[in-house]
């Protein structure tokens, strides 16, 4: 990064710069096996050598397939390769990634524009300025992986990239400086104008008020709009094989309990007799992934409001509490195969049917979940934090730290113009759209801290609310004695730090009480990583050391 800054005129000043960036990777995987060459070893001949992902593939057996090619051992599907066979059927993978950014900037402010010609008016300030960056990703698997020739996914390359052009408006006025009943009053006020190369213009804004009657209080409030644009992974990104954990509905439909009716005609349509039915795969659906060209941004309306207490008469504390709400619209995400498969095969959703694709023999044979726009969401919450730090003795001090969230609604359409699903207190386990863990109604991180001169001791839990199991249009009803719900889970962590000059030693347990994740039904890690991740090493012990340069 390059740039100058300085004085223009007055109190107007200027800052411009210019940032490149650039990241290069090339990774390279031993062993992998190539599909073609192991079909050799085992006398296969594939139908269709221009496509290996045809379904429809036929094989021809040729027991003198090796004959020719050196190294090539002629072998068997239902025995052990020799070590020289493997060898033969094995190769390097090389795969390729670079991205760049390119960003210059130009800004302007005057914090003292003018005052305020009445009593106790405070100073008007201004900010404007531009910016115009650039992105580009490029990824090139090895041409092995790309064509399918090997035994693992399938991936196509990733290429693009785009440019913005963007200025920008800000001003703050100070209506009230040290006034009765108005020890702060300030407005502010912003505007953004951004051109881009794939998608044309956009508008968006931010207003803010700040009203502080007294030292001891302060009330605040925000309105705006919100702006996402896909990124070069989501609009670029080569299509990817991927095999996720889902059931075909034609193989399951009792568990469907009112909808059996609907999903046993389905699949009847589709010729499929779903008393006989069995699904190959052992639970997983080849699915592609992917960007998609077609993309437009994120846009959403967000509007907040809050307090926040630093009483005089306690000293060392402070809390707030905020309101927010957001709304999004044309969310940029993918729907969750197994969401694709239910809202076909139920009726809920009869469009997602064009995404299944089945063999000859009724098998599933691939699920389409690039990136999309999907429909609009909905949120609000609120968000208190407090914090107290007591001073015991000179050198002893106690802490409070504590942060509450809580939930009020969270609303989401799947589909732009889709159904509207309600997904508050629910565990989306199977990976739908949008959020892909959870949505607990309540979280909380408390931690409690006491500092004795250069010692530390704290005391940290994180807890978060139990959930309903969710299969992306409801949440589960329960059957019998079958597990529907995750408990409430509390996380303890206790660490002490000692300070030496520059030295600080910390040593601590995270998960005191060895906490073992909830059971969730998944094909992976029989829980969900994103949600209870930090459950699964148990009980662990760390010692660290550090210096402060």
């Amino acid at each position: 990064m390059a740039g100058l800054k300085g004085d223009i005129v007055g109190d107007w000043k200027y800052d411009v710069s210019y940032t490149y960036g650039m990241s290069r990777e090339t990774d390279q995987t031993e062993g992998a096996g190539n599909y073609l060459k192991l079909l050799q070893e085992w006398g296969l001949e594939p139908s269709n050598l221009g496509n290996l992902q045809d379904p429809n593939t036929t094989f021809t057996y040729n027991p003198n397939s090796c004959a020719g090619s050196a190294g090539c051992q002629q072998s068997s599907a239902f025995s052990t390769l020799s070590q020289q066979g493997a060898a033969y059927s094995n190769y390097t993978t090389i795969n390729h990634s670079l991205y760049q950014l390119r960003d210059l900037n130009l800004r302007i402010n005057n914090n003292h524009v003018a005052k305020m010609p009445w009593k106790n008016g405070g100073s008007f300030g201004l900010a404007l300025g531009m910016e115009h960056r650039g992105e580009s990703l490029n990824y090139t698997p090895d041409p092995n992986v790309v064509s399918g020739n090997t035994l693992t996914n399938t991936q196509g390359i990733t290429s693009g990239g785009f440019n913005v052009t963007e200025g920008y408006l800000e001003g703050r006025l100070e209506l009230l400086r040290n006034a009765f009943l108005a020890r702060d009053l300030t407005i502010d006020a912003q505007g953004r104008y951004s051109s881009y190369s794939t998608f044309g213009s956009t508008k968006n804004w931010k207003a803010s008020i700040n009203w502080a009657p007294t030292q001891d209080i302060s009330f605040r409030a925000t309105l705006g709009t919100s702006f996402r644009q896909p990124n070069v992974y989501e609009m670029y990104g080569g299509q990817a094989l991927s095999y996720e954990t889902a059931t075909d509905p034609c193989a399951q439909v009792s568990s469907y309990g009112t909808l059996s009716n609907a999903v046993q005609a389905s699949c009847a349509k589709r010729g499929i007799n779903t008393a006989t039915f069995t699904q190959a795969g052992s639970g997983q659906v080849a699915t592609t992934t992917g960007g998609n060209t077609k993309l437009r941004p994120e846009t959403g309306r967000t509007y907040t409001f809050g307090a926040v207490l630093t009483p005089r008469w306690i000293k060392g504390f402070s809390t707030s509490v905020e309101f927010w709400h957001y709304t999004l619209q044309h969310m940029i995400d993918s729907l969750g195969t197994q969401y694709i498969l239910d809202s076909c095969y139920t009726g809920a959703d009869t469009g997602q049917c064009s995404y299944i694709t089945r063999n000859s023999g009724g098998q599933l044979t691939n699920v389409n979940a690039i990136d999309e726009n999907l429909g609009n969401m909905i949120t609000s919450g609120i968000d208190w934090d407090l914090s107290y730090h007591l001073m015991v003795t000179t050198r002893d001090v106690f802490s409070i730290e504590n942060n509450f969230q809580r939930l009020l609604s969270y609303k989401q359409q799947n589909t732009a113009g889709g159904q509207w699903y309600n997904y508050m207190g629910s565990l989306l386990y199977q990976n739908t759209a949008g959020e892909t863990s959870g949505v607990p109604i309540t979280r909380d991180y408390l931690t409690l801290s006491w500092q004795h001169g250069p010692l530390s001791v704290s005391y940290m839990v994180n807890y978060i609310s139990g959930m309903r199991w969710n299969n992306g249009t409801a949440n589960l009803q329960p059957v019998g004695t079958q597990r529907i719900k995750t408990p409430g889970m509390y996380l303890q962590d206790l660490s002490m730090t000692y300070t030496f000059n520059r030295w600080a030693f910390t040593g601590g347990i995270q998960n005191i009480a060895n906490k073992k994740p909830p059971f969730v039904a998944s094909a992976t890690d029989n829980s969900v990583g994103g949600m209870y991740g930090s459950y699964y090493n148990g009980r662990y012990f760390f010692l660290q050391a550090g210096m402060n340069f």
